[in-house]
């Protein structure tokens, strides 16, 4: 059986395949899938009515033929029944001619009888007056022996009569007999002309109501002669258009290759334009004198490595129209990805640097680095850039991010200072009015403040430094590389 089965499902697939039928009407298109197992059961159900329309005929004839045949055996029966009764009314016929034959012979013998008593009394009479008389006496002992061979010819001849009487009656008897028979046969023959009418009645209503549902079945096959029909017209339909999907897909592949090409010179021209991205974004980082490598962890294709940044998300496989891609491409793609990582990474780090100018056309009066302090006249480290401009003039961060001190400082006055992660942070000293508070969160070149004396200074500037981890660098690399940036905009 396991040996068969596949066979049976091989054929079932390769015959009952599932077909879908498309139907176009009024600009409207309709489209229906016809199962294996819907086909297999309209197949059943033409196959049922078929072997029930053969086998309803089939009864229909035989119950004919079966008919035909008892009504031949009743007409047989009713021939030798007539028969019978002929021959029974001829019997009857010699019977009432015998009966005749024997009332006649009975009334010749009782005749012959008398005749005989006559006699006897003659030869009495006749032996009293010739007694003496030998002669008499001779034609006496004649006359006796005559009359006794008379009487055994008439003895016999009754004895033959009362023999022909006997075969007569038993003839009759035997005839009574079949008569009786004839009549409980005829009794017979009606129950089961009765009978048979009884199933020719039955079988007309089964061949009515066989021929009810086979013009049933004829209607519902032709219903589904209607609906495979239009499905045959829908399929042609289907193939039509299949074919002419074909040759839109030729044209598309060709279109497709082309577009392919222009896909990958585009590639060519992203991953150009975004290396040249990279290498500026480095470029900018590098001249502001930081390490990036020291910020950002390095971009890795390794998941477990524990340089690689913090991701995470569902796992999605790569798309079976993204495996079919030209080496090539993917390729490219893959190298793309790498610096568009590398860029994601940078990206954050790029927006904490402080690249912008805290005041708009302030003028650089002191250096970062030793100098001579203003105050005592003594040697000192000066840890930012000093920027001059009219009192009153607006500060604005150079970086977003929180700010982490917005008050009062002995040496600096009014200060500000922000947080702008990575351990990067920028002060702002000097200030003549402070606009935020502690805590509050800001986007570069937002207004912190504005330009005044406060205290530790010898005239109107802003005092501007920039921490990285807790370490001065020189602020005029930022602005050197913020000027770089503008430029390449």
């Amino acid at each position: 059986m396991k040996a068969v089965w596949p066979s049976i499902q091989a054929w079932s697939d390769r015959w009952f395949r599932d077909r879908q039928f498309i139907i176009r009407q009024d600009g409207k298109v309709t489209a229906f899938t016809l199962s294996g197992r819907r086909q297999m059961l309209l197949a059943g159900i033409a196959t049922f009515a078929s072997v029930w329309f053969v086998a309803t005929t089939g009864a229909y004839f035989y119950h004919t033929v079966k008919i035909a045949s008892k009504n031949a055996e009743v007409e047989r029966t009713r021939i030798a029944y007539h028969e019978l009764i002929e021959e029974v009314s001829s019997q009857h016929d010699k019977s009432l001619g015998i009966t005749r034959d024997l009332d006649y012979y009975r009334a010749y013998l009782l005749t012959m009888i008398e005749q005989n008593d006559l006699l006897r009394n003659d030869l009495n009479s006749i032996a009293n007056r010739l007694e003496d008389t030998e002669d008499d006496r001779e034609r006496y002992v004649a006359a006796e022996q005559a009359l006794r061979g008379q009487l055994r010819d008439m003895e016999r001849e009754l004895a033959n009569l009362s023999e022909r009487n006997d075969m007569l009656q038993s003839d009759v008897g035997s005839m009574k007999t079949r008569v009786i028979a004839t009549e409980e046969d005829k009794r017979r023959f009606a129950a089961a002309r009765a009978a048979i009418e009884r199933n020719i009645q039955r079988l007309e209503n089964d061949l009515s109501g066989s021929q009810n549902r086979v013009i049933e079945l004829e209607r519902t096959v032709s219903q589904k002669q209607e609906i495979v029909d239009q499905a045959q017209t829908q399929r042609r339909t289907a193939v039509a258009e299949r074919d002419e999907a074909v040759s839109r897909a030729e044209v598309a592949s060709k279109k497709l290759a082309d577009v392919e090409k222009t896909h990958q010179l585009a590639l060519a021209k992203i991953e150009e334009r975004t290396s040249k991205t990279l290498a500026q974004v480095e470029q900018i980082v590098a001249a502001t004198g930081l390490d990036p490598k020291q910020f950002v962890p390095a971009v890795t294709n390794t998941p477990t490595s524990k340089n690689a940044p913090a991701r995470g998300g569902p796992f999605v496989p790569l798309r079976e129209d993204m495996k079919g891609l030209p080496l090539e491409t993917q390729k490219r793609a893959d190298t793309l990805g790498n610096v568009v990582q590398r860029l994601d990474g940078l990206a954050p780090f790029l927006g904490a640097l402080p690249l912008g100018n805290p005041v708009r056309g302030a003028a650089m009066t002191g250096d970062f680095g030793p100098r001579r302090d203003p105050f005592n006249g003594r040697s000192a480290m000066h840890e930012g850039l000093d920027l001059q401009s009219a009192k009153g003039s607006a500060i604005r961060v150079t970086a977003a991010g929180r700010v982490v001190f917005a008050g009062w400082h002995s040496a600096f006055g009014r200060l500000v200072e922000v947080d702008h992660g990575f351990g990067i942070r920028t002060r702002y000293a000097h200030m003549d009015s402070i606009k935020v508070r502690e805590g509050e969160k800001v986007e570069r070149l937002d207004t912190l403040g504005t330009m005044g004396q406060s205290g530790r200074a010898s005239g109107v500037h802003l005092h501007y430094e920039v921490l990285v981890r807790g370490r001065a660098l020189d602020p005029a690399r930022f602005l050197k590389a913020s000027g770089n940036v503008l430029k390449r905009q």
